[in-house]
């Protein structure tokens, strides 16, 4: 693909609603003017740094938002982000470790389970206090 910086951006942003831009300027650390100049192709370079926030924001691959080569989408281990859904071949895995059980999940498996499909992380259990 032969496109620019500005066209590949302009691409991320089309149908995504109000708000983003102040929602970016503040991930990067930009005013919104600075997003304004990069969407219209008036900066004709961006530094490293914004380049990555910007490519952390979409989650897209920094190397294709700023040349256009290789895969649009980044790749990013569950661990490291509580909103990523899994993939397919980890779900797939999923099911087979409950098939394989032969017994009916509990609620709290269940709950669980959705959480994880869902990108959630469980939260970790508090601190057991004890009462005397």
């Amino acid at each position: 693909m032969n496109s620019t910086f500005t066209e590949r951006l302009k691409e991320l942003t089309t149908d995504i609603g109000r708000g983003w831009q102040a929602s970016l300027a503040r991930h990067c650390g930009v005013t919104r003017a600075a997003i304004t100049n990069w969407l219209s192709g008036r900066n004709k370079g961006i530094e490293s740094t914004h380049l990555f926030a910007i490519a952390d924001y979409f989650r897209v691959n920094p190397r294709w938002l700023a040349t256009g080569a290789g895969p649009k989408w980044a790749e990013i281990p569950m661990d490291l982000s509580k909103h990523v859904h899994p993939t397919v071949g980890e779900v797939l895995h999923k099911f087979e470790e409950l098939t394989a059980r032969r017994e009916r999940m509990s609620e709290s498996e269940r709950i669980e389970l959705y959480m994880w499909l869902a990108g959630e992380r469980p939260q970790e259990p508090a601190a057991s206090q004890t009462t005397r």
